[in-house]
């Protein structure tokens, strides 16, 4: 397939040369399911020449109601595996690694390298391996997006390698012995973030999950590949990104769209 031909509808709203950046960009996306899944299908549809995932998890039943790639045929299969077969099908001249496991230390940083931007969507109960995905970012010196879905909505934060960074901004206890079973602290840090209730809930384990929906994953996944589109092609100009501890948060429900101060 012709990729000028494929990304045609993109001109108008890129340059050639803008498109071109994007074709010529790589970029990793930890965690392929309720955001990480349709995040990484968005971004080969804007037309990501490279893209990098991994996910250990298996879909299951309750996947069903936001996860891209979950779908009665694919309950039981490796997530990675899935989301990688839609993604060569979605975008055939993309390139596509994916790995149906969570990379450690040397391997992470090895993915890593050589990437232009990197996307954390892993699980919120992982706190541990978030921290050391946020750190590996910061050493590679690569902007770090996460998009997490409370409710009907999402609140989007950019990790600047320079800026904040994801300890400082969780409030992360100073005993990394409990940073296993540590549940950050949304409804504290992102006062206007969506759906208070379904945070305030998880975090005091009343509920096991963050309550959440199909519409919040579409959202995250338009609005993360849209940012990380805008700063790989240049369209977003640098001074522009809007970085922790600043956060851009969409509801639905309450008609809102906000950046925190």
């Amino acid at each position: 397939m012709d990729y000028d031909l494929t990304y045609s509808r993109n001109f108008g709203l890129f340059t050639k040369e803008q498109q071109d950046k994007l074709k010529k960009s790589k970029v990793l996306v930890a965690g392929v399911g309720g955001v990480g899944g349709i995040q990484a299908v968005t971004l080969a549809r804007f037309g990501i020449g490279e893209l990098v995932i991994f996910d250990p998890g298996k879909y299951d039943e309750p996947d069903m109601n936001r996860q891209y790639g979950a779908m009665s045929s694919t309950i039981g299969e490796y997530k990675a595996k899935v989301m990688a077969d839609i993604i060569q099908d979605v975008n055939p001249s993309i390139k596509i690694k994916h790995l149906c496991y969570a990379p450690e230390k040397e391997e992470l940083f090895n993915l890593m390298k050589g990437c232009d931007i990197v996307v954390d969507a892993i699980e919120h109960i992982c706190f541990t391996y978030k921290i050391e995905f946020a750190y590996t970012a910061r050493k590679l010196n690569l902007y770090n997006l996460t998009a997490p879905i409370p409710s009907f909505g999402t609140m989007m934060i950019i990790f600047d390698p320079k800026g904040l960074t994801l300890e400082s901004f969780s409030k992360a206890p100073d005993d990394k012995k409990i940073w296993d079973s540590y549940i950050i602290p949304w409804d504290e840090i992102v006062l206007k973030a969506p759906g208070m209730e379904a945070l305030k809930s998880f975090r005091k384990r009343t509920i096991p999950y963050i309550a959440t929906c199909a519409g919040a994953a579409a959202i995250s996944g338009g609005i993360l590949a849209s940012e990380v589109a805008f700063i790989l092609s240049g369209l977003r100009h640098k001074k522009d990104i809007v970085c922790a501890p600043h956060v851009t948060c969409i509801d639905t429900l309450r008609r809102e769209y906000v950046i925190t101060e």
